[in-house]
């Protein structure tokens, strides 16, 4: 039978089970034992099944009535020493986890005995794999002495029992529990002390009979027995992958299929495989299983828990991480438990509309005529999903109509397009340049809240002509111009009108001297017919000249194509053409007022004391080579008005897209507003292709301040007084001093 169950916290295995289980991709689990029903109280009775003093433990309670005996201490009577009586051992299927404590009942059968003891050793047989997979090791986890002694003045005799309450077990060689496939045994050992003076003494350990012992006058069960209490139950992944999402092409009808491994230590035959269950935290009902759930044998320590889960048909499921909870009993009435998470992909449904180059929202037709829309309809869910596409008419004036030509539902994989064409036709009655709209709703078979509607647009037109993907404009570099000085580049005319069409072609630039034509295949045209929907290559020739003065200028064309009666169709094309050399080939001198010092000061925050008259006035300036292309020797001069006062020449010249630093001196500047100029390569030594020499010169304006009275008078009394004979005036005059004392 049964013993109760032991209140303890499950944590620690919780988190042993996290470390040992494997993790896959869609598969994230953590096994633990559910809150409460950790630990059972197991009753493992002496049976009789035994090969001399080897026998097993049993988890029946006997039947039989008439027990087993075991001698413990006959012929000769030795006092004061143990001798081995027997060993009870079983083996052990699955991993285990030890509990705190065990207990046992012997029950005994004797005559004339002062005192009985016992000793048991409680050990496990396993191998450490991690040591020496070869070796079986042998761990005592308790040795127990327990005893009976007679009252004063008389003796044991009969039946009564000899208990063990409770005794710690010694779990240090099983810090992440006991492995599988070990062995559980107790070994046990009696010394018996004898009355005195009497050759009449038995003692016999009694095994399990369901009613072979007397007690008060009536015979009871005297079942030998040792109760342990463990973890013998286990659930979860072992290893193989046991967590299946089954997404088929079907819709609505994907699942997952679920199993998990139970191991019983005890042997598979003791779990109830009746009670097995499987449940998904958070669903209602606890998931859709449709009776799947059951419990499939492995082998003689471990069965399967295993069921399908249809989440489809629940609530709310959505792509995530789900706790799965497992339980199963014992055939003793202990629930286990184990949770397990899993990361569920389910379908998830998307769409988005995209429209090809040469398609838009916006169409032409003619009166009487059609309009073709066509657009990709992109699966952005990640399963293959039905679209089905309808269009919302009602808006359409009596006598137009729009129809579908392609499929109404348009089955798609997931990540690919499938293409939907719509048909807009107008009454020959239309207005000319009238709009009409209309509506495609294209919807998720997956998930019908996922939709998008498209607006579509019709104007009625006759004829129609545009330029395709026009320049904006077009740059040459001189080295582009053929030998005879002409520049070719391609534009495409598309014929947007429903019938054939001619157009008129005509070409010009804002320069009068320039000449610009069209040509075909070579040859020049004034005109072109091209076919409905269809796009003519033209070749525009240009021939520039005079141009090196404007280089980097913006010189505006023109390009005309008119229809010819009866057609009114008319499209113009205005861009521009820049004569450039690239700067890699060219040089460009540059000077910035930014980059300028005055007496170390920029021009911005000079005052009139920083530039004080007649003293010399430093300028420093950094000129740049904004080109590709070596300078070479060059000037720079500082002037005043139109006079030089100051030069320097850049010896070395300046390297492509280099700079250089130059000082330049004035030496005495008299007071009052003054205007300077820079000028850079005043002489024009440097060939700058572009010409672009307006960055060449800089003007400065200056107040330079007046001279200050410590600086010298103009008087006679100051020349005597402050002037170059000021140190020779205060000599004579201390010596004319000292000659007037002495004749007083």
């Amino acid at each position: 039978m049964q013993k109760s169950w032991t209140p303890f916290s499950y944590l620690a295995f919780n988190l042993l089970i996290v470390v040992f289980t494997m993790f896959t991709l869609l598969f994230l689990a953590s096994s633990s034992q559910a809150e409460g029903d950790d630990f059972a109280d197991v009753d493992f009775h002496f049976s009789r099944e035994c090969i001399g003093e080897n026998c097993e433990f049993s988890l029946d309670e006997p039947t039989a009535t008439r027990p087993k005996y075991w001698v413990a201490q006959n012929d000769p009577p030795v006092q004061n020493e143990y001798y081995s009586l027997s060993t009870w051992e079983m083996n052990m299927g699955g991993p285990v986890e030890l509990g705190d404590s065990y207990s046992y009942v012997i029950w005994v059968q004797s005559t004339n005995v002062q005192e009985i003891s016992f000793r048991t050793t409680l050990f496990i047989t396993w191998i450490d794999f991690s040591e020496d997979p070869a070796k079986t090791r042998v761990t005592n986890i308790s040795i127990d002495e327990v005893g009976k002694t007679a009252p004063p003045f008389q003796v044991l005799s009969g039946n009564y029992s000899v208990e063990l309450e409770s005794s710690a077990l010694d779990k240090s060689d099983f810090p992440n529990g006991v492995p599988a496939y070990t062995t559980l045994g107790m070994k046990l050992e009696t010394m018996v002390r004898w009355a005195p003076d009497t050759q009449n003494n038995t003692a016999w350990v009694k095994s399990d009979s369901s009613q072979g012992c007397e007690n008060d006058e009536s015979y009871v069960a005297c079942d030998s027995y040792m109760t342990m209490n463990f973890r013998h139950v286990d659930i979860a992944d072992d290893y193989q992958g046991y967590f299946d999402n089954n997404r088929v092409e079907e819709m609505n009808a994907d699942s997952l299929l679920i199993k998990v491994n139970v191991t019983n230590a005890l042997g598979s035959e003791n779990l109830d495989t009746s009670s097995a269950s499987i449940e998904i935290q958070g669903v209602s009902g606890g998931g859709t299983f449709k009776n799947s759930v059951e419990s499939k044998d492995k082998h003689s320590y471990a069965k399967y828990i295993q069921g399908t889960w249809w989440y489809q048909e629940d609530q709310n499921i959505v792509t995530g991480i789900y706790t799965i909870e497992f339980s199963i009993e014992d055939v003793y009435g202990n629930k286990w438990f184990a949770e397990m998470d899993y990361e569920l992909i389910v379908d998830e449904y998307g769409l988005s509309i995209e429209f090809e180059e040469g398609y838009s929202p916006n169409g032409q037709l003619p009166k009487g005529g059609k309009a073709d829309f066509e657009f990709q309809v992109f699966n952005q869910g990640n399963t293959r999903d039905i679209f089905s596409v309808e269009i919302d008419d009602s808006s359409l004036p009596s006598g137009w109509e729009a129809t579908l030509r392609s499929q109404s539902d348009l089955d798609v994989a997931a990540g690919l397009y499938g293409y939907v064409q719509i048909r807009v036709e107008a009454p020959v009655s239309a207005a000319g340049g009238s709009k009409e709209k209309l509506t495609v709703i294209v919807t998720s078979s997956g998930n019908s809240n996922v939709y998008e509607q498209i607006r579509l647009e019709t104007t009625v037109r006759t004829y129609g002509v545009s330029f395709l993907s026009p320049p904006d404009e077009v740059k040459i570099d001189p080295d582009q111009l053929d030998i005879d000085g002409y520049y070719t580049f391609s534009l495409n005319l598309r014929n947007t009108g429903s019938d054939k069409d001619t157009y008129k072609l005509d070409a010009s630039t804002a320069r009068g001297d320039w000449t610009i034509r069209i040509e075909v295949d070579g040859y020049e045209v004034s005109a072109i017919t091209v076919d409905k929907s269809s796009s003519q290559r033209i070749d525009v020739v240009v021939r520039p000249v005079n141009y090196e003065d404007s280089l980097g200028e913006s010189v505006t064309f023109v390009i005309n194509a008119d229809s010819i009666s009866p057609g009114d169709g008319s499209a113009t094309l205005s861009s521009s053409i820049i004569m450039d050399v690239p700067l890699d080939r060219i040089s460009d001198l540059f000077i910035s007022i930014d980059d300028l010092l005055i007496n170390g000061k920029p021009l911005a925050i000079l005052t009139e004391s920083d530039v004080p008259a007649s003293q010399p006035v430093q300028i420093q300036l950094t000129v740049f080579n904004n080109g590709g292309k070596s300078t070479g020797s060059f000037g720079v001069k500082l002037y005043e008005g139109s006079r030089v006062i100051d030069e320097y020449t850049v010896v070395q010249g300046i390297s492509g897209f280099g700079s250089e630093p130059v000082i330049l001196e004035w030496a005495n500047p008299s007071a009052g507003s003054k205007t300077l100029k820079v000028y850079v390569d005043f002489e024009q030594q440097v060939d700058e292709s572009n010409n672009n020499r307006l960055d060449n010169a800089l003007t400065l304006p200056l107040v330079v301040g007046e001279q200050s009275s410590s600086e010298g008078i103009d008087s006679e009394s100051g020349a005597l007084l402050y002037g170059p004979s000021h140190f020779l005036t205060v000599l004579v005059l201390g010596i004319l001093s000292t000659i007037f004392r002495r004749k007083d």
